[in-house]
């Protein structure tokens, strides 16, 4: 794990200045995600020259990102599988009008909304980084359109969907042929008819089992009725509260955590081509279905059941617990957009423009994926070796840091999970208080930098190059 400012060198912005300022201020901001930019950038001078960078007309947002995709990429040749998770998520900033701008919610905040493809390491469940962003905003004055105008239509949203795969999939080939996973939003006919025409591999939550199928005109769900078992597994489920948006109650209802024992079945259909996607040139679709539930949920609990879209082979249990786990991935995403959120505080940024937003939105971009990275490192296996993430010199100067600060020593043959949790004390975090959160990790990891940098100044030991 190297710096931050890693991902945004080579930038090309069309001027040395400005493509060392953003160098700077991913260091500036880096160091402490959470604060405002009047905090982070710790004086005047530097607060300016960072507005002025956010608000210049020759910067956009893809020139920022760009070096960060290049290091997606690059990483992404190191695994054996690759999965891409996409997601669209809302960023509201209130009521109080901006330039550009606009309406989120149910129209009466003003905001965007950011689509993100997330690159990750299938085996590992590590997320490589952002391979894809793209933004768009409604204007509130659409209404209802008929299926006709919503396929000619170019503002329709969920394109972005297709072009998101596309874009990400044309990136990591030839090295990789990445499976793209997405929520209940991406089951539709026209969309999926696309992917298996342009070649893509995907997993897909199905929303609903109405579809109509060749086999006598079943449904999709009368075709997932009394299929034989192929596979079981127990799978622990975290808990989940009560959603404060009545939209989302229904598909993600409160649950407490328990260990759930899970069937699997699996089969073959081919679908018939709806109204809805008439403008699609494939009449019928011919997909593979994983159907995963839980016969026996306890008393008061909903049940566990996905029905996932795929167009991986799923004839034996090892095959559709590999499209079960690449599905198992999307959850990274979700974790994502909170990393956005919460750690880096995107929606709390005073920024007057739409332009100005979106290259906050891609500064902030990789910072988050890097806070991502490190709370997902910090629930890793305990049996895998704090090497897997850290340098020896890396080891040694967080081994010297716990010391001084008094803190609980490092195992004397650490795991990534104790050295994390150790990045974790030096940015303030009790033990005893559970997993760290967004904040006090990326606060560590800077401190454990800074560290590293006065050891190889006194020493001249730069084995941390290996990183």
């Amino acid at each position: 794990m190297g710096t931050i400012e890693a991902e945004f060198e080579g930038a090309e912005l069309g001027d040395e200045r400005l493509d060392r300022r953003l160098v700077y201020i991913a260091q500036l901001v880096g160091a402490n995600p959470g604060a405002s930019f009047p905090t982070s950038t710790g004086n005047d001078a530097n607060l300016e020259a960072t507005y002025r960078f956010l608000n210049n007309e020759r910067v956009t947002p893809a020139e920022i990102l760009a070096p960060h995709v290049r290091q997606t990429m690059r990483r992404a040749t190191q695994v054996e599988l690759v999965v891409v998770a996409h997601d669209t998520t809302e960023f509201n900033f209130g009521r109080f009008e901006r330039e550009d701008l606009g309406y989120v919610g149910r129209g009466k905040s003003f905001g965007f909304y950011g689509h993100f493809s997330l690159a990750i390491d299938f085996a590992t469940q590590e997320p490589l980084g952002v391979i894809g962003v793209r933004t768009h905003e409604r204007s509130g004055t659409k209404g209802r359109r008929g299926h006709k105008a919503l396929q000619t239509t170019g503002d329709n949203e969920s394109r972005r969907w297709l072009e998101g795969a596309i874009d990400a999939d044309a990136l990591l080939r030839p090295r990789n042929a990445p499976i793209h996973v997405m929520d209940r939003e991406g089951d539709s006919y026209a969309l999926m008819a696309e992917l298996v025409q342009q070649g893509l591999r995907f997993v897909i939550r199905m929303a609903g089992q109405k579809r109509k199928t060749q086999e006598d005109g079943k449904t999709v769900g009368e075709a997932l009725l009394g299929l034989v078992v192929l596979a079981e597994r127990e799978v622990s489920i975290t808990t989940r509260r009560l959603s404060l948006l009545p939209a989302y109650r229904k598909n993600f209802p409160e649950r407490n955590a328990r260990l759930a024992h899970l069937r699997i079945t699996a089969t073959q259909v081919t679908l018939l081509r709806p109204a809805s996607s008439s403008r699609s040139p494939a009449k019928t679709l011919t997909l593979n279905v994983v159907h995963v539930y839980e016969p026996e949920p306890p008393v008061g609990e909903p049940a566990v059941e996905w029905r996932l879209w795929t167009t991986e082979p799923v004839d034996t249990p090892d095959q559709v617990f590999a499209v079960i786990d690449a599905y198992r991935c999307r959850w990274l995403i979700e974790e994502y957009n909170k990393s956005l959120k919460t750690g880096c505080a995107f929606e709390k940024r005073q920024l007057e423009t739409k332009a100005g937003l979106l290259n906050a939105l891609a500064v902030l971009a990789p910072i988050a994926w890097r806070l991502l990275l490190l709370r997902t490192l910090v629930r890793d296996d305990a049996s895998t070796p704090a090497t897997h993430v850290l340098t020896p010199v890396q080891l040694k100067c967080l081994a010297f840091a716990l010391r001084q600060l008094q803190r609980p020593p490092l195992p004397r043959a650490p795991t990534v999970r104790d050295a994390m949790l150790g990045v974790a004390g030096l940015g303030g975090h009790i033990k005893n208080n559970g997993d760290p959160g967004w904040i006090v990790l990326g606060r560590g990891f800077e401190k454990l930098l800074t560290v590293e940098i006065g050891y190889i100044a006194a020493t001249g030991d730069e084995r941390c190059d290996q990183s």
